[in-house]
């Protein structure tokens, strides 16, 4: 199936706008020193999210996270970021502490999540299959990708836009 060439323009202009908001939003994280992007690994939190989903979160303040919320969180535990859900919030003294669950888990989480390891709340957007992009490349390496791919749409459209203003002053 051959596109016609006004197709590829269209599709390489949504690709590039794809791109350079995601690279705008990474390059505001890193100023900002934290990403909006985590991706789910394992089926957990099936059938909420899936492996390879690559979601947005938001960090809220840790006072006002509600039993049902999802959010990601460097475990206690076994040390790596989990996106689960909120089953039950306890206090203990004065502290305030989140038991979690995977959707798909039989058993809450070990451990008690708290302020120090929380990361943030899944907004509700989910992209996916985009998160298999982040299993396998990790930064820099997804940076400088996104860099070079950029760079390529960038010049591609200046070499697009210089062709046409050339063919418009043959005419």
């Amino acid at each position: 199936m051959k596109l016609g060439r006004s197709k590829v323009n269209l599709l390489e202009n949504i690709f590039f706008a794809i791109l350079l908001t995601i690279t705008a939003i990474m390059l505001a994280s890193l100023i900002l020193g934290t990403s909006p992007f985590y991706y789910v690994e394992g089926n957990s939190m099936h059938p909420t999210l899936e492996n390879g989903d690559l979601i947005i979160i938001y960090k809220v303040d840790f006072e006002s996270l509600r039993v049902g919320d999802i959010i990601v969180f460097n475990s206690p535990v076994y040390n790596v970021r989990i996106v689960h859900r909120i089953k039950e919030i306890k206090l203990i003294g004065n502290e305030m502490v989140l038991i979690t669950q995977g959707d798909n888990n039989r058993v809450p989480d070990p451990g008690y999540v708290r302020e120090e390891n929380y990361i943030g709340k899944y907004m509700g957007v989910r992209i996916p299959y985009v998160g298999y992009i982040g299993q396998i490349l990790s930064p820099p390496v997804n940076y400088i990708l996104i860099i070079i791919l950029l760079t390529y749409f960038v010049y591609t459209i200046f070499v697009e836009e210089s062709k046409k203003r050339r063919e418009t002053k043959d005419i």
